[in-house]
C-alpha cells in the first residue's frame, strides 16, 4: 500500500487522470466479460402465439422463476430449462391454441342458461374442437372452423342442411388438396347431417381449395398434374441414364389434362331386330241343346220331368282360341360417366449429350453419338410415355455438347468445432473482443504505469542539484548529473516533504564526516 502510494505522489496530474480512466476501463471491461461468460445461452421455446396465449405463458415462467427473453413474436429461454419448461406448460395446458373448446360447457350454469344460450355454446364448443383437431396438420399455423346449423324446433318440418366454413392459415406455402379433402371429411364426419360437399375450405393466402357443392378442388387437379409430369420425367430420365450415363439427359415433360365432367345417356333402337313384348292367348268353349218342336202348353211350363216332352232334343258345342302376340323393336341403354383426369395431349422433350467420350488423345476428336442410337432412344422414350400419334402427341429428341462442369464442388465434413462456433458466433465474438480489451488495458496501460520505479530515496536525494543543498556533497557524492526531468520531480518532493529531505541530508552529512 506505501508503494502505491509513493507511486501515486510521484506522478503528474495527467498520468494520474490517465491512470485513472485506465483502472476503470479495466474494470468494465472485466465486469462486461464477466457477464458475458454468465448469461446463458438462450433457446427458442415458442414463436408466432397470438398476444393472449404469448402473456399466459409469460406468467407462468415468471411463476416458475424461469428467466426469459422476448425477441419480437418469439420467447426464448435458457438451454438448459427449455425442455422442463415446455413440459411444465404442457401440464398447465399452455400454450392454448385456437379456439376454447369443450371446456366452455363447464362454465354454463344449469339454472340460468336458456337452451338458445346452450346451443351457442355448444357450437362454439364444437368449432373450437375442430379447429384444435386442424391444427394437429403438420405445416397448419391457425384454423378458424364456422359452422352455420339451424336451431332445433320440434314444430319445424322444413329443416336446412347445416353448412360450414374452414379458414387454414399455413407456416410457408399453400394448403395441398389432400389434405383439404381431409379437412372437409373430418368436419362432415363431426357435425350430425353435414354433407361433405356442404363444407368450403379457404387458404388465407391461396385463397378458395375446395368450394360448396364441389367433389374435386382446383389446387388437387393441379397437384396430380404436377406429380403425373413428374413422376413420368423420373421414369424417363431412369430409362436413358441406364445408356448414356448419369448426368448425361434431362427431360422435360408437359401434360395436358382434361378438367372436364361428363355424363352421357345413350339410346339405340334396331329395326332389324323385333323382340317379342307381350303375348296374350284367348280359349272359348260354348255348349247349347235343343228340343222337337210342338205346340206350347201349359205343360210346357211345368219342371221337366213332369211335362217332359216326348220328342227328340238337339245338341251344339263351339271351341274357340284366339293368341296375340305383340312385337317391338330391339333397344339399347348405355349410360357412362366421364370424369377428369385424362390426358389430352402429351409433350416430351428430351435433351441428351452428343458427346459419348471425350478425346483421349490431346488434338483428337471425340466420339459422337448416332443416328441410330437417337433413334432408339425415341423408341424408348415413346413407348416409356405412353405416345399416342392419333392424340397429337409429340416427341423431340435433341443432341448438343454438354458444357462441361470445371469445378465439382468441395467435400463438406461435419466439423464439431465449427458447429459449435456457428452456434455460439456473437457469444464468442463478445468474449474474444472483451478479452482483447481487458489485455491491451493490462498490459500496455495499467502495468506501464504500476510498473514505473521511483529511485530510491538515498539515489534519489543524492542526485538533487548539490549547489542548492550542499556545493561540498557534489564531490564527495561524486554523483552524476540527473535529467532535468528527475531534478524537478525531486525538487517538488523535497519541497513536499521537507522533514524527510532534512534528515536525509543529516544522514549524509554525518556520513561524509566520518568518511573524512
Amino acid at each position: 500500500m506505501q508503494g502505491l502510494v509513493s507511486i501515486w505522489g510521484i506522478l503528474t496530474p495527467a498520468k494520474r487522470l490517465m491512470m485513472v480512466a485506465s483502472v476503470a476501463a479495466t474494470i468494465v471491461a472485466f465486469a462486461m466479460l464477466a457477464r458475458t461468460a454468465s448469461t446463458p445461452n438462450m433457446s427458442l421455446l415458442y414463436a408466432g402465439l397470438d398476444g393472449r396465449t404469448a402473456s399466459d405463458v409469460i406468467g407462468a415462467l415468471e411463476r416458475m422463476d424461469v428467466p426469459f427473453e422476448i425477441r419480437g413474436e418469439a420467447i426464448y429461454v435458457p438451454v438448459s430449462k427449455r425442455d422442463a419448461a415446455r413440459m411444465s406448460l404442457a401440464g398447465e395446458g399452455l400454450p392454448q391454441q385456437g379456439q376454447a373448446g369443450y371446456e366452455l360447457l363447464d362454465t354454463l350454469n344449469g339454472f340460468a342458461t336458456t337452451s338458445d344460450m346452450f346451443d351457442a355454446t355448444y357450437w362454439r364448443a364444437k368449432e373450437g374442437e375442430l379447429a384444435r383437431t386442424i391444427l394437429s396438420t403438420p405445416g397448419i399455423r391457425a384454423a378458424r372452423v364456422h359452422i352455420a346449423s339451424q336451431s332445433s324446433n320440434a314444430f319445424s318440418r322444413n329443416r336446412v342442411k347445416p353448412t360450414a366454413v374452414v379458414t387454414v392459415t399455413m407456416s410457408q406455402g399453400r394448403l395441398e388438396g389432400a389434405n383439404a379433402q381431409a379437412i372437409r371429411y373430418m368436419v362432415a364426419s363431426a357435425v350430425p347431417s353435414l354433407a361433405p360437399e356442404q363444407v368450403a375450405v379457404l387458404d388465407s393466402i391461396g385463397g378458395v381449395i375446395l368450394s360448396p357443392g364441389s367433389d374435386e378442388s382446383m389446387a388437387t387437379e393441379v397437384a396430380d398434374s404436377a406429380d403425373r409430369e413428374q413422376k413420368l420425367e423420373n421414369d424417363i430420365l431412369n430409362l436413358l441414364e441406364a445408356r448414356v450415363g448419369a448426368g448425361n439427359a434431362r427431360v422435360q415433360v408437359a401434360l395436358e389434362i382434361d378438367m372436364e365432367r361428363e355424363a352421357i345417356t345413350e339410346r339405340v333402337f334396331d329395326p332389324n331386330g323385333r323382340v317379342i313384348a307381350g303375348k296374350e292367348t284367348r280359349e272359348t268353349s260354348e255348349t247349347s241343346f235343343g228340343g222337337s218342336s210342338g205346340a206350347i202348353t201349359v205343360a210346357s211350363n211345368l219342371p221337366s220331368g213332369d211335362a217332359a216332352p216326348a220328342g227328340e232334343q238337339s245338341r251344339t258345342e263351339r271351341s274357340e282360341t284366339n293368341e296375340k302376340i305383340d312385337f317391338d323393336m330391339s333397344e339399347i341403354r348405355r349410360e357412362r360417366e366421364k370424369l377428369p383426369g385424362a390426358t389430352r395431349r402429351l409433350s416430351v422433350a428430351v435433351f441428351v449429350n452428343q458427346i459419348v467420350e471425350e478425346a483421349i488423345e490431346e488434338g483428337g476428336e471425340p466420339v459422337l453419338r448416332t443416328s441410330e442410337e437417337i433413334e432408339t432412344l425415341r423408341e424408348l422414350v415413346a413407348n416409356a410415355a405412353g405416345y399416342n400419334e392419333e392424340r397429337g402427341d409429340t416427341i423431340t429428341i435433341q443432341t448438343l455438347p454438354f458444357k462441361p462442369i470445371l469445378n465439382d464442388g468441395v467435400l463438406v465434413e461435419a466439423d464439431l468445432v465449427g458447429d459449435f462456433i456457428g452456434r455460439h458466433l456473437m457469444q464468442t465474438i463478445q468474449i474474444a473482443v472483451l478479452s482483447i480489451v481487458t489485455l491491451v488495458l493490462g498490459l500496455f496501460v495499467v502495468k506501464p504505469l504500476l510498473s514505473t520505479k521511483a529511485v530510491p530515496q538515498q539515489t534519489q536525494f543524492a542526485a538533487i542539484d548539490t549547489e542548492t543543498l550542499n556545493p561540498q556533497l557534489t564531490s564527495a557524492a561524486s554523483t552524476p548529473a540527473a535529467p532535468p526531468d528527475a531534478i524537478t520531480t525531486l525538487q517538488e518532493i523535497a519541497n513536499t516533504k521537507t522533514d524527510e529531505t532534512a534528515n536525509l541530508i543529516k544522514s549524509w552529512l554525518e556520513t561524509a564526516e566520518d568518511a573524512a
